[in-house]
């Protein structure tokens, strides 16, 4: 955790940190529209999601693809001539359910029901939102579906005889009946969150679910991430939906101006004086950010709480000052890869060798670079075709973690096929990969950082990166631990562990997850210290389970604008 972050610890919340949270689906509708900024191709995607058509919606954490779905969504339900009807469901926490997988023999029965049911809620709250709806006699009632949703998610599920109520088939012909009787054309189900879990069992029927509820009335639209979304076997993209890629490349047209507009609306419509007068600071910390607003926002966060210490009325942020506020958007996506030890257990040494690929994929641009002039530094690397499955399932995860950019092919002829990823700008900054010269001003980073065309790139075979020999050591999946002594089992049929000889239970994700201790959490040490001093929370659960947040508040220096974010970050970390 960087000093930035850390030094905000010991800060009393200011008047504007509110406008500061990160995750759209925590911002009111109306705050939400005041404080985002029109993605650069915004038109074009909420048009897209407003229609007929199933959609995938793929891009890393931060990206944006939420806010997107929640204009989309206040749009149609604002416009009181729309003739299609939006509903809204976020499955962030869908992972609560995984625990059903290895405890319940008809688990996928019970998770195709929630998802049901969840659909029923979204509906109820777009009519109890938009006051101009009808609900059919029949329907299910709002009472009912929020007691099964709690009940199931709770882990509390058994045959009432009601299960018969909430089929996916009876579902589609509810919401088609809901359209004909309110003389409309279709309902927009936007699934946000979508393929969030990470367990595969449950994308997997996340997936069929969606191939289902399509039909000429329903136009599901899905929020999914690259590089960890496990399809159904007959789920085909392009056929089934269509993906619409949303990261913002951060060296295209208009990539600046977004982020500076962001920035203005969250401060007010007045960018901070140190921040204003520092010449072309904004536009260095947005290229640092790599795309993902999120890693933006926090940037502004710290440089709003610098500003705020500030002694003079008329100071500026020096250079050593902007280079660390801007190792934050770095830092956060290493941090959502690293976590992938935690949340995808058996690919622990693919993240492992992955680390190791990033950095060399990073000193590679580094040497290719030393000898370009600024205008012509590299920012992409072209991996040479074919590519071993095990390093294109890595590449996937550094895409989800929002360090790798896919920007592309490129044909050489006889030299190959490559495959272009551009590498995060905060890792090449950081890391002295751009720009040769041993000082470097912030103007001449943001001269090779948006240079017209990048067309010079290292090219890479993988032989150079990795022994493909070793490929069966690098990218071994591994097995669950023996929950007594740790010891990782000898094979995948173990019964009792060959260390202890307690005997091996199948491990649930989620239980593991809600009980790490809460030093996992991008927390700085600081704060997890003072957490653990003056209250009783020591694992993510007690976080959870801390719904009112008293237990947060009653430490100091957390009000509830901290608070709320700490809770986000335990919510995100199982998500």
């Amino acid at each position: 955790m960087s000093n930035a972050i850390s030094a905000l610890d010991n800060l009393d919340e200011l008047p504007l940190d509110e406008n500061f949270v990160e995750q759209a689906e925590y911002i009111p509708e109306a705050s939400l529209l005041a404080l985002s900024a029109d993605h650069p191709d915004e038109d074009s995607i909420v048009r897209r999601l407003s229609v007929g058509g199933a959609k995938l919606l793929v891009g890393p954490r931060g990206c944006g693809k939420t806010t997107l779905m929640l204009k989309a969504y206040y749009s149609l339900l604002r416009d009181a001539s729309a003739t299609a009807f939006p509903i809204y469901v976020n499955f962030k926490l869908s992972l609560k359910l995984e625990p059903l997988y290895i405890n319940t023999p008809n688990a996928a029965f019970w998770f195709r029901m929630w998802l049901n049911l969840k659909v029923y809620e979204g509906l109820f709250n777009s009519v109890d939102l938009s006051g101009r709806y009808k609900i059919p006699d029949g329907f299910p009632t709002q009472k009912d579906v929020v007691e099964l949703i709690t009940s199931i998610e709770s882990g509390r599920v058994s045959s009432n005889g009601k299960e018969t109520d909430y089929t996916t088939n009876g579902l589609v012909e509810r919401i088609t009946e809901f359209i004909e009787i309110n003389d409309l054309s279709r309902c927009i189900l936007l699934l946000d969150d979508a393929a969030h879990a990470f367990s595969p069992r449950q994308q997997e029927d996340f997936f069929e679910f969606f191939r289902q509820v399509k039909s000429r009335y329903i136009a599901p639209k899905a929020a999914i991430y690259p590089g960890i979304t496990a399809h159904s076997p007959t789920f085909h993209v392009g056929h089934d939906a269509e993906q619409i890629d949303v990261w913002i490349r951060p060296d295209r047209a208009g990539y600046v101006e977004f982020m500076r507009t962001l920035a203005s609306r969250r401060f007010g419509g007045n960018l901070p004086a140190s921040l204003a007068r520092t010449s072309q600071a904004i536009e260095f910390l947005a290229l640092a950010s790599f795309g993902i607003p999120r890693s933006f926002l926090n940037m502004l966060r710290t440089v709003y709480h610098d500003e705020a210490q500030l002694s003079s009325s008329d100071a500026t942020l020096d250079r050593r000052r902007v280079l660390d506020v801007s190792k934050q958007g770095r830092e956060l996506s290493h941090s959502v890869f690293d976590a992938l030890v935690y949340k995808l257990p058996a690919y622990k040494a693919f993240i492992h060798t992955g680390q190791d690929i990033y950095q060399k994929l990073i000193e590679a641009t580094k040497a290719y670079n030393k000898i370009r002039t600024e205008e012509s530094q590299a920012v992409e690397v072209g991996l040479r075709r074919p590519i071993p499955p095990e390093f294109e399932k890595v590449v996937g995860f550094l895409q989800y973690a929002g360090l790798l950019m896919p920007v592309g092919e490129n044909s050489r002829g006889i030299k190959g096929v490559f495959d272009l990823y551009m590498i995060h700008f905060g890792d090449l900054i950081s890391e002295n990969a751009i720009i040769g010269r041993r000082t470097k001003s912030i103007s001449l980073f943001v001269t090779a950082l948006t240079a017209q065309k990048h067309q010079v790139w290292p090219r890479i075979s993988i032989e150079n990166i990795i022994n493909v020999n070793n490929i069966p050591s690098l990218f071994r999946l591994s097995l669950p631990n023996c929950q007594v002594c740790g010891s990782e089992r000898a094979n995948e049929h173990a019964k009792f562990c060959q260390n202890c000889g307690a005997q091996l239970k199948s491990a649930s994700l989620y239980d593991d997850l809600i009980n790490q201790d809460i030093s996992v959490l991008p927390l700085s040490k600081r704060m997890v210290d003072r957490i653990k001093k003056n209250s009783n929370i020591r694992k993510i659960k007690d976080i959870l389970i801390d719904t009112d947040r008293s237990n947060l508040r009653g430490i100091k220096h957390i009000g509830p604008i901290r608070a709320a974010r700490i809770a986000r970050s335990a919510e995100e970390h199982v998500a």
